[in-house]
């Protein structure tokens, strides 16, 4: 392209050529290329004249390059920069009539044929300037400072001349451009129109598989679309074909550190992946706020896409605008992550899984809604519901035998004292494990009395980051019930987490064995009654064990005997044992009847 600028060639004529030469690119491609062309000649001689001043070396070069004073001829290069920039903004227009999915959509008659025809027109007058600026810049250096004068208009290279040429082709280009703009603009209402009905109309009809459906959301300008991890290799669509694809949609930014692990742990760490990992996979869709991706955007993509286990948009800043639209109207992004199921046939099972995967995780599998509903009908109020995968020792190491307790509180004196009081129960002979937990909002005195538990050793607790996990898994909770339509009178779950959730206990505990359904939740003044009946409990719990000597104890004491009574065959073993009444929960009396034969 240089070479055309020196050659006895017109101006028209030399344009013809560079087209000829670019003739199996892309419209856009071809200007980027002839504009990088003219970067190679116009950023030596800028970077020069801006810097000579201040840097010896410079000023060198530009003594060596013959490259006039900067006084002189900054006119010419604040014309040109102009021009450039004019450029730059046409070529982004052209781009984005490139990248328009026409040939999947019918326009309105001559819509395309009269924007590419500006295309073509818009193309000819850019690479043209590009080679007059090309030879203006060029023929610079060949001009002594002594013979250009600001005012001369003998010299056909002189300042005026040059500045008046430029200002035209600035201008030429600009009129063409403010048509462009607005012939694209209507391109791209009536492909997003045409393009959305059309992929409404796909989800509707009954497919073989997920390809179609996919191909459409990401695979329309690019085979190979997707990445894996840091394999850093171009995937195509076919990777997900028969698998039930969760596609993670988010800003960039994705999730904090901390959630982020636990989301990696409980879809593809947790121990039940393998058994379903050629079943599934996750997508992650990131998009932008701003619908236009910063610096420092693209850096945390690359950095998480690189590390994360699971796929991604090779390059979701070139997302399809009928992909973004689509995922924020019909499935409700609005910048938090959210998780959408599709089937292996395509067809979307859930819109909103996250919470049902931040509970269960790979258990949850497939994660329709259907699933969601089916894992309520069998789940329990139980330590297990509160505290499964926030921290693996608690308590699946805990041992059946034994009890455990999580509590919490925002005052570092009551936690001292509660768990002086748990060490005078353990002395009494409870199994007990107990576990700090914080309260759902992490205040200075959360952190102050986590770190005081670790120094005093009060107590086991959770660390800052298990902490707002497990908030946030009681958070999901919530939302996942109150999705299927059911009340705090209808559920016994949804009232018991609503109640640690509305916080109105400013110092509770709760009592439990892994995954038994005998679980106590106390307030800090109920605990201070339960500890005043120390006779009556102290009497019960070597029979009944602490759960239930907690509940008795707290219990309105009877004014008449209870007379529910239960028959059954005589046990040697029964007999030494304590029988609690199923009616009022207290330890039954035991006699034996002789049947007369």
């Amino acid at each position: 392209m240089l070479c055309k600028c020196y050659g006895d060639e017109n101006v028209h004529e030399s344009t013809l050529s560079v087209f000829h030469l670019l003739g199996s690119y892309r419209w856009d491609d071809k200007l980027l290329l002839a504009l990088s062309a003219f970067a190679t000649v116009f950023g030596e001689h800028w970077v020069i004249l801006q810097s000579q001043s201040q840097n010896s070396l410079a000023a060198s070069i530009a003594l060596l390059k013959k490259i006039p004073d900067r006084n002189i001829f900054e006119t010419i290069f604040v014309a040109l920069t102009t021009l450039v920039k004019t450029m730059v903004e046409i070529i982004r227009i052209v781009s984005q009539f490139e990248d328009l999915p026409i040939t999947h959509v019918e326009l309105q008659d001559g819509t395309v044929t009269a924007t590419k025809s500006l295309i073509y027109v818009a193309a000819y007058w850019i690479i043209r300037s590009i080679l007059v600026s090309i030879t203006l810049v060029t023929n610079l250096r060949a001009i002594e400072d002594e013979q250009v004068h600001p005012l001369s208009f003998q010299d056909p290279y002189s300042i005026s001349s040059a500045v008046w040429e430029i200002v035209s082709l600035r201008s030429k280009i600009n009129g063409i451009g403010t048509q462009l703009r607005t012939q694209v603009e209507a391109c791209k209402q009536q492909t997003e129109q045409k393009m959305q009905k059309k992929l409404v109309n796909l989800f509707k009809e009954p497919q073989i598989d997920n390809q179609g459906i996919l191909r459409m959301l990401f695979g329309l300008r690019n085979d190979f679309p997707l990445k894996q991890s840091s394999k850093q290799a171009k995937v195509g669509i076919s990777s997900l074909k028969n698998k039930v694809v969760v596609l993670l949609i988010s800003k960039p930014e994705l999730l904090p550190v901390d959630e982020l692990f636990s989301l990696v742990h409980q879809t593809y760490d947790h121990p039940l992946h393998g058994k379903v990992d050629r079943s599934y996979d996750i997508l992650w869709i990131p998009i932008s706020t701003s619908g236009k991706w910063s610096n420092n955007e693209v850096t945390i993509f690359n950095l998480l896409s690189n590390s994360l286990p699971w796929y991604s948009i090779r390059q979701p800043w070139s997302l399809s605008s009928t992909t973004i639209n689509y995922a924020k109207k019909e499935w409700e992004f609005d910048e938090n992550p959210s998780m959408v199921v599709l089937d292996p046939t395509g067809t979307v099972t859930n819109i909103n899984a996250d919470d049902m995967i931040w509970i269960w995780g790979a258990k949850a599998y497939p994660f329709s809604a259907s699933r969601e509903k089916e894992m309520w009908r069998t789940e329990k109020w139980n330590m297990r519901l509160l505290l499964d995968t926030i921290d693996p020792s608690f308590p699946m190491s805990v041992e059946e035998g034994r009890t455990l307790c999580i509590y919490g509180s925002s005052k570092l004196e009551w936690v001292r004292k509660f768990s002086a009081e748990i060490k005078d129960l353990q002395s009494l002979g409870a199994q007990l494990e107990v576990v700090y937990v914080g309260k759902k909002d992490q205040s200075v005195l959360v952190r102050n009395i986590v770190s005081s538990i670790e120094k005093e050793k009060l107590s086991h607790s959770l660390s800052l980051t298990k902490i707002s996990l497990f908030w946030k898994r009681l958070e999901s909770i919530r939302r996942s019930i109150l999705r299927l339509e059911q009340t705090t009178d209808t559920d016994h779950i949804l009232r018991e987490v609503i109640a640690l959730l509305d916080d109105k206990d400013e110092d509770w505990m709760i009592f439990g064995r892994s995954s038994s359904t005998n679980i106590v939740k106390l307030s800090g003044n109920e605990w201070t009654e339960f500890l005043s009946k120390r006779a009556l409990w102290e009497k019960l719990m070597p029979d009944i064990g602490l759960e239930d000597a907690i509940r008795l104890s707290l219990e309105p004491q009877l004014t008449e005997p209870c007379s529910h009574s239960r028959v059954t065959r005589y046990n040697r073993e029964l007999m030494k044992e304590t029988v609690i009444c199923e009616k009022c929960k207290r330890p039954m009396e035991k006699f034996i009847i002789y049947e007369v034969v």
